[in-house]
C-alpha cells in the first residue's frame, strides 16, 4: 500500500538565529522572488535525508545545521543534519524529549558500526527488505544489490533540473537501470525475490564468461602438444622403469653393507666420538653465551658508575610512573638511598673476576672441541679408507644405478608436467558444467518468478491512464501524444523522448508525470510510492509569454482540483502532501493551500 511520508517542520539554524517553518499541511505553497530562500528550503527538505546539497553562498556561510521533524508510517521523527565538519552525520532525535537517540552516518560503513540515515528510512517506510535485501546485497561485489533511499526521493521530489530535464526527470542518483527497479519494486512489478535472483545470476554469468575464456585457451595451447593419451602410454613405462631401477639399486645397497659388516666396529668408533664432539660444541657454545653475558653485566656496571646516580622511571619493580618524584643529589634514584659509589665498584671488581674465569672457562672449553674434533676426523678418515678397499670397485656401478633411477624419475616427472594441462581442462570443465547448470536453474526460476508478476503489470496502464487523463485537461498545444514507455517508465511524447518538445510543453509533462504516480498511489494504495510531492518552478520553467502563464495556470487548477478530487474520490483517505515552490502564484489561488511567502526582507535563512 501507499507508503506516508511528510514534513511537519522545518528548522534552520543559522549564525543570526533559528527560524521555524510550518509544514504540517496537506497542500504547501512556497513562492517568493529570486534569491530569497525557494532553492534553499528545497535543498533542506532533502538534506536531513543523507542528500548531497551544493549550497549557495548565503546558506552555505550561514547556516549551522538543518532539522526537519517527519512523519514516517505513522512514527514522528526528527532528523538534524550540521554543516562543514559534520555534515557526514545525521542525528535521530527524538521530537518529544528533544533528545539525540541515534547518530547516523550519510554514506555506507562498510564497517557496519553506523547505520546510515537512508538505510534508517527505508526501514521505516518498510522497504529496507525490498530495495536492499541481504541476500541480494552479499551475492553482489560492493553492495552492487543495494539501492538506497536516495534512489527512491527523485520520485517524490521534481527539481528545478528535474522538472525541465527530459529523460533526467528520473533525478541524477538514478541511472537508467536502477530507475526502472525502483519503479518496478514500487509497483510490484519486481520484488525480492526477483533482485535475490537477478543478483545470482549476474554473479554466474560473471563466473561463467571467464571460465569459458579459461578452457578455450588451454584447448588451443593443448592442440599443439602431444596425444594424451600417447603421453599416458609413454608415463606409464616411465613409472615401471623407476620401479626397477629402485629395486636394483636398493639389491645392490643391501649387498654392499653386507659386504662392509666387518666395518661396524669402525662405525661405532665413529659414532661415539661424533657423539663427544657434539657434547664438546654445547659447552664451548655455552662458556662463549656466559661470556656475552658477563661482558654485557661489567658494562652495565661501569656505565653506572660513570654516570652516577639518575632518576628511573618507570619503577623497574611495578612500572609506576615516578618523573614526578623528587630525588636529591647524591641519592639513588631507586631507593632515594643516599649513593654509596664504593659498593657499586666492589659489584664492578667482582663482575671482572667473574668475566675473567668466564673468559678461561670458555678458553679451555673451546681448546678441548678441538681436541674431540681432531680426534672424530681421524677416525672418519680410517673408516673410509677401509670403506674404500672393500667397495671401490663396485663404486662405479653403484653411481650407475642411482643415475638410471634418477633419470626414470625425471622422466616421469617430466611426462607428469605435460599431462597435467589435460587435467587441468577436465577440472576446468567440470566447473564451467557446473556453473552453466546452475545459472540456467538461476534463469528458469527467475523466468518462472517472473511470469509469476506478469499481472501486475495493470499498474503501468492505470498509471498512464492518469496521465493521459491529466494530459488531457490540460489542452497542450499540438497534442504531443504523451505516453509512459514501457521499456523505461518515463514519459515520452510520440516523437520519442521529451527533449522533442519545446520547453514550456515538456515541464508540463514532467509535473503531469509525477501527478500521475502520486494519483494511483492515492487512488488504489497499490503501490509502495511514498505520498509526497515536492515540485520546485513549475511557473519559472514554462515561461512567462501570454500562453505560457495560462497554460501554467490551467496546471495550477488542474492539479489542484485534481488532489482534492483523488483524495475525495477514495473511500480510504491516505496522508499525503504536496509542496510547490515557485516564483509567484497565479491569480486566485491563494485561498486553496497554505502559503509560505517569502521576500528579500524576510528571506529564508535568517
Amino acid at each position: 500500500m501507499a507508503r506516508q511520508f511528510s514534513y511537519e517542520k522545518l528548522v534552520l539554524t543559522s549564525v543570526n538565529g533559528v527560524r521555524e517553518v510550518d509544514l504540517d499541511h496537506p497542500v504547501i505553497g512556497v513562492f517568493g522572488p529570486i534569491d530569497t530562500g525557494k532553492t534553499t528550503l528545497v535543498d533542506a527538505l532533502a538534506y536531513p535525508l543523507g542528500y548531497s546539497v551544493d549550497w549557495r553562498q548565503v546558506p552555505k556561510d550561514r547556516l549551522i545545521s538543518v532539522t526537519v521533524v517527519l512523519r514516517v508510517e505513522g512514527m514522528r521523527i526528527a532528523l538534524r543534519r550540521g554543516l562543514g565538519s559534520r555534515a557526514n552525520l545525521v542525528e535521530l532525535i527524538d521530537p518529544r524529549s528533544g533528545e539525540v537517540d541515534e547518530t547516523l552516518v550519510v554514506k555506507y560503513d562498510p564497517s557496519g558500526k553506523q547505520r546510515r540515515v537512508g538505510d534508517v528510512l527505508l526501514e521505516l517506510l518498510g522497504l529496507a527488505e525490498l530495495f536492499a535485501p541481504p541476500e541480494a546485497v552479499a551475492v553482489s561485489s560492493a553492495g552492487a544489490g543495494r539501492l538506497s533511499f536516495e534512489h527512491l526521493y527523485p520520485l517524490c521530489y521534481l527539481s528545478q533540473d528535474m522538472v525541465d530535464g527530459g529523460e533526467l526527470v528520473r533525478g541524477g542518483a538514478n541511472s537508467a537501470s536502477s530507475y526502472k527497479a525502483v519503479v518496478e519494486l514500487l509497483l510490484h512489478l519486481t520484488d525480492a525475490r526477483t533482485r535475490i535472483l537477478t543478483a545470482r545470476l549476474k554473479v554466474l554469468l560473471d563466473a561463467v564468461r571467464p571460465l569459458q575464456a579459461r578452457v578455450e585457451h588451454v584447448k588451443e595451447f593443448l592442440a599443439a602438444a602431444r596425444d594424451e593419451h600417447a603421453l599416458r602410454q609413454d608415463l606409464e613405462e616411465s613409472r615401471r622403469r623407476v620401479q626397477e631401477t629402485l629395486v636394483a639399486l636398493e639389491e645392490f645397497k643391501g649387498r654392499q653393507r653386507a659386504m662392509t659388516a666387518e666395518q661396524d666396529p669402525l662405525r661405532c668408533k665413529v659414532a661415539e666420538r661424533e657423539a663427544a664432539a657434539a657434547r664438546c660444541r654445547s659447552v664451548a657454545a655455552e662458556a662463549r653465551a656466559e661470556v656475552e653475558r658477563m661482558v654485557g653485566r661489567v658494562r652495565g656496571l661501569q656505565h653506572r658508575a660513570q654516570a652516577g646516580p639518575r632518576l628511573v622511571s618507570p619503577c623497574p619493580g611495578c612500572a609506576r610512573d615516578l618523573t614526578g618524584r623528587t630525588v636529591g643529589d647524591g641519592f639513588c634514584g631507586v631507593c632515594t638511598e643516599r649513593w654509596d659509589a664504593s659498593r657499586l665498584q666492589d659489584l664492578l671488581r667482582l663482575a671482572e673476576t667473574e668475566l675473567l674465569a668466564a673468559e678461561q672457562a670458555a678458553t679451555a672449553a673451546t681448546k678441548e672441541q678441538g681436541r674431540k674434533e681432531a680426534d672424530l676426523a681421524a677416525a672418519q678418515a680410517e673408516l673410509d679408507a677401509h670403506l674404500a678397499s672393500r667397495i671401490g670397485p663396485a663404486a662405479g656401478h653403484l653411481e650407475q644405478l642411482a643415475a638410471a633411477h634418477a633419470s626414470a624419475k625425471a622422466q616421469s616427472a617430466a611426462l607428469e608436467q605435460e599431462l597435467e594441462p589435460y587435467a587441468r581442462l577436465r577440472e576446468l570443465q567440470q566447473e564451467l558444467e557446473r556453473a552453466v547448470g546452475e545459472r540456467d536453474e538461476v534463469k528458469q526460476q527467475l523466468a518462472d518468478h517472473r511470469a509469476s508478476l506478469s499481472g501486475r503489470q495493470v499498474a503501468v496502464q492505470e498509471i498512464e491512464d492518469f496521465f493521459r487523463h491529466i494530459i488531457d485537461a490540460l489542452q497542450l498545444p499540438g497534442d504531443p501524444g504523451a505516453a509512459i514507455d514501457r521499456s523505461s517508465y518515463l514519459p515520452r511524447v510520440r516523437r520519442g523522448p521529451l527533449s522533442n518538445v519545446g520547453h514550456g510543453v515538456r515541464t508540463v509533462l514532467n509535473v503531469a508525470y509525477r501527478m500521475a504516480f502520486t494519483s494511483h498511489a492515492l487512488v488504489t494504495g497499490a503501490t509502495d510510492l511514498p505520498t509526497l510531492l515536492v515540485i520546485d518552478s513549475p511557473r519559472k520553467n514554462v515561461g512567462y509569454g501570454t500562453d505560457d502563464q495560462q497554460l501554467i495556470s490551467r496546471l495550477y487548477t488542474h492539479f489542484l482540483e485534481h488532489i482534492t478530487a483523488v483524495r475525495e474520490g477514495t473511500t480510504v483517505v491516505r496522508p499525503s502532501q504536496v509542496i510547490i515552490v515557485d516564483n509567484d502564484l497565479p491569480v486566485g489561488f491563494r485561498d486553496r493551500l497554505h502559503v509560505i511567502e517569502l521576500s528579500r526582507e524576510n528571506p529564508l535563512v535568517p
